[in-house]
């Protein structure tokens, strides 16, 4: 979600839509393949990840949240999506359960330029897409791309933050986050990274993780030293096949 949407901007109403998802119904029907249930900013499997909170779908938490914030009857938006799948289902699925506490988005769909384009030039209400938590295997790598912003202005065009690109800026996140990566201690630097995670929680952050995605790759047993790497940049000169 977008702050510098009126309506996002408000704790309230991102709290109701965090109830407006349904994790279970997506992870089972439409992540299977593409990804598994996953609701923390920090990768599954890491040492630091918090257990998920165990966010459900509850559509009457959600109109109350919102009557709270004073939409009784919901508002109009947009989400936007990449034209392909599983983000078209994903984002049908949240467009469902949205309209049940009166949320009306419209959808909009194009490619990674038209989608993503408008969410780092900032001109976006919802965006269903995959989110970079970073390629370091190490808690800092998530936190740093997903809620880390230093300056929050327009003018910083700081594109490569999603924190910057949502407009979610929490000065004392930013502190936690430098802190934690000093701390030499290990499991004092574990400790740190449960309180962002808990803080983060407690801001209603613009990002809401609903699956931890997965790369699915199919390779001939005679390929010899392919290597996967998340972030796409897969290096093929040391591939070669052993027949």
């Amino acid at each position: 979600m977008s702050l510098k949407n009126d309506e996002f901007a408000k704790p309230k109403v991102r709290e109701a839509v965090r109830y407006l998802i349904d994790y279970d119904g997506i992870n089972k029907t439409v992540m299977p393949g593409y990804g598994f249930y996953h609701q923390r900013p920090i990768q599954a499997g890491m040492d630091a990840t918090l257990p998920n909170p165990g966010y459900t779908l509850d559509v009457q938490k959600a109109k109350a949240l919102l009557a709270e914030a004073g939409y009784p009857n919901g508002f109009e938006t947009t989400l936007r999506v990449l034209s392909d799948q599983p983000f078209l289902n994903l984002a049908t699925s949240v467009q469902s359960t949205l309209a049940q506490a009166g949320i009306r988005a419209k959808i909009i769909s194009g490619t990674g330029n038209q989608v993503y384009g408008a969410m780092r030039d900032r001109k976006f209400d919802i965006l269903v897409g995959r989110g970079g938590s970073g390629v370091d295997p190490h808690p800092h790598s998530s936190l740093h791309s997903v809620m880390y912003n230093p300056d929050n202005s327009d003018e910083a065009k700081l594109t490569n933050f999603q924190g910057w690109r949502t407009s979610f800026y929490d000065a004392q996140l930013n502190e936690m986050i430098d802190q934690a990566l000093l701390e030499k201690d290990p499991a004092r630097q574990k400790q740190r990274y449960a309180e962002i995670q808990d803080r983060y929680e407690a801001l209603y952050p613009a990002i809401i993780p609903v699956s931890q995605m997965v790369d699915s790759v199919v390779q001939r047993k005679d390929v010899v030293d392919f290597v996967s790497h998340p972030s796409s940049t897969t290096r093929l000169y040391l591939v070669h096949k052993q027949r």
